[in-house]
C-alpha cells in the first residue's frame, strides 16, 4: 500500500476508498470541507491522514493530504456531536466505514423519502468518516471518489 515519494524520498500511503474501508490504525483530521455550487453542490472534504495521531497534532510535513468527494445527490447529515445517534453498525476500528442499513437510512426514507425519489441512482448507503477530534455522516447513492497524494493550495 506504500510508495517511495521520488521527489521527497519519503513514504506516503496510496489512499482510495478501498485503503480507508479497510485499515485499522489510521487517523484523520478535517482540513477543509465545501459545497461546489459548480458541481451541483458535490461534498468536498479535503483530509490529513496519518498512521500517528501525533503528526496530525504538530503538523508534521509526512502527513498524507487527500480529497473526499461525494456526488452531487449526497446529503450531509452533520457529526455525531450534533445529532447523538448512535448506529451500531458502526462499532469498528475503520476511518471510513459504508452501511447499506442505518439508522440515518430509515430516517431518509421517512422524511425525506429517500424510497421515493432518485431510486434510478441506486441504493442509500450511509458514509462515516471518523476524525480525530469527530465523526461526520453523509448519506449518497454512490461511493466517493478519493483523489490521494495532493499537494495543498494554501
Amino acid at each position: 500500500m506504500n510508495f517511495l515519494n521520488s521527489l521527497g524520498g519519503c513514504l506516503l500511503n496510496n489512499i482510495d476508498l478501498d485503503f480507508l474501508l479497510n485499515v485499522e490504525e489510521y487517523e484523520l483530521e478535517l482540513d477543509t470541507m465545501s459545497l461546489k455550487s459548480n458541481d451541483h453542490y458535490a461534498i468536498d472534504m479535503y483530509f490529513y491522514g496519518s498512521e500517528n495521531a501525533t503528526n496530525l497534532l504538530i503538523n508534521d510535513p509526512s502527513r498524507d493530504y487527500f480529497l473526499m468527494r461525494f456526488e452531487k445527490y449526497a446529503v450531509f447529515m452533520g457529526t455525531l456531536q450534533e445529532h447523538g445517534i448512535l448506529e451500531e453498525g458502526l462499532r469498528n476500528p475503520h476511518p471510513v466505514v459504508k452501511l447499506k442499513e442505518s439508522v440515518f437510512g430509515e430516517f431518509a426514507e421517512k422524511h425525506m423519502k429517500t424510497n421515493e425519489i432518485y431510486t434510478e441512482r441506486g441504493e442509500l448507503h450511509l458514509f462515516a468518516i471518523r476524525t480525530f477530534e469527530q465523526e461526520f455522516y453523509i448519506l449518497s447513492y454512490s461511493d466517493p471518489m478519493v483523489i490521494n497524494n495532493m499537494a495543498k493550495s494554501e
